[in-house]
């Protein structure tokens, strides 16, 4: 599952005075074989756009690793990025992602991308089905057992994490199934049945083209090493891939910000929200209290269930609304999820969560307050009690249909 373990962070920087656009590339070595980064940046060039690229890209990291990894961390921070390119292990990205830490280790990774840049477009690199499929994980997952398999399991996995993180999906692993259909002779991968060949490299950053900027990349004139036939076929597939369906890969959504909750705090009277984004805020609370600042505490003398409006506009020029509905019990505590979610998840007795409204069959995942996973727990009725570390948590919970709600908790 790994291969050329080694970390690489590169900087290339061309200016000729257009505005220049920034992408980092998180991922392995499916980003380092070949270059993808410089290629990416080559391939624009040759069509009048100055790219200037970064890459955290050690062999076999996934999305998870990456998280916690120093060298990521300080890739994200290190400037206000345009694009942050986000690509998981070859294998797990296929996974059902109930089996997997891609969906946590993503999570991680966005809320560090959107705290460092609030207009930062996140994107997920979709990649490509294994030459003959994964003989090694085709026991426990028979999906995984061809190509066409596998490539149906990237292509669903990476289109949902796009689709609820209002992120963009680049999709090279269907480019890549367009080309194998209808070119077999264009070898796209290396002698491994795993990794890019050249023109599979090239491929992908065509496809990268495409979609950071919405247009048609048939006329670059770099064609890597590849015959300019060759090269022709492959950029003329990636801008029909990724232009012919913008709804698919999520490319007609502006970029997403949330005016969900970023932190809170409470007291025996009180609660404080928190939101990190330096746009314009406006709270109001059905107790009559209103802000203007990015963190509002508001105070109350009665328990009760109140509703928290919060209205976030940011620098990018978008605006969300988040509707908050609390369960005050003055000196002892509160609750909160998103509004028109139609499961709970309250304190129970100390020590426990209770789980209200699941039919059956859905999934609950708890964090600390610091993002760090907990734990997960099957959840297959109506109401179920599951053991926690008491404190301020917060909850993720899929059902069978695949929806997803957020929330916080507080624990005694």
């Amino acid at each position: 599952m790994r291969y050329f373990l080694f970390t690489v962070l590169l900087v290339c920087t061309t200016t000729y005075g257009q505005a220049q656009t920034s992408v980092l590339f998180i991922g392995n070595s499916y980003t380092s074989v070949n270059d993808l980064p410089d290629m990416v940046q080559q391939l624009a060039l040759s069509l009048g756009e100055d790219v200037t690229v970064a890459s955290s890209a050690p062999g076999g990291y996934t999305l998870f690793e990456h998280a916690s990894h120093a060298p990521t961390n300080a890739a994200i921070g290190s400037q206000p990025w345009d694009f942050v390119v986000m690509q998981e292990q070859s294998q797990l990205g296929a996974l059902p992602v109930d089996v997997t830490n891609t969906e946590l280790g993503a999570l991680q990774l966005l809320a560090d991308i959107e705290q460092n840049h609030e207009c930062t477009y996140p994107v997920f690199f979709m990649t490509w089905g294994r030459e003959n499929g994964d003989a090694e994980l085709c026991p426990d997952f028979p999906f995984m057992c061809t190509y066409d398999g596998m490539q149906q399991g990237l292509r669903n996995n990476y289109v949902a994490l796009a689709n609820w993180n209002d992120a963009y999906t680049a999709p090279v692993g269907a480019a890549w199934k367009q080309v194998r259909d209808t070119h077999p002779l264009i070898n796209l991968y290396a002698p491994d049945g795993s990794h890019p060949s050249v023109a599979g490299t090239y491929l992908a950053a065509c496809v990268f083209y495409c979609t950071f900027f919405q247009e048609s990349c048939v006329d670059a004139t770099f064609s890597a090493s590849l015959p300019p036939d060759t090269a022709a076929i492959l950029r003329s597939i990636a801008s029909a891939t990724v232009l012919d369906e913008p709804e698919t890969w999520n490319l007609d959504v502006p970029n997403g910000t949330s005016a969900l909750l970023q932190g809170f705090s409470s007291g025996p009277d009180h609660i404080t929200l928190i939101h990190y984004g330096q746009g314009t805020h406006l709270w109001t609370c059905s107790n009559g209290q209103s802000f203007t600042t990015a963190t509002a505490t508001f105070t109350f003398t009665t328990s009760g269930t109140y509703f928290v409006t919060h209205i976030y506009s940011d620098l990018c020029g978008n605006t969300d609304t988040a509707n908050l509905t609390f369960n005050i019990v003055v000196s002892v505590g509160l609750e909160e999820q998103e509004a028109g979610t139609r499961y709970q998840v309250l304190a129970g007795p100390p020590g426990m969560v209770e789980v209200h409204g699941v039919p059956g069959g859905g999934t609950l995942t708890l964090f600390d307050a610091q993002g760090r996973m907990l734990g997960k727990e099957r959840i297959g009725s109506t109401m179920a009690q599951i053991h926690c570390p008491s404190g301020l948590l917060l909850w993720t919970l899929r059902d069978g249909d695949g929806t997803l709600a957020k929330g916080k908790v507080l624990v005694h």
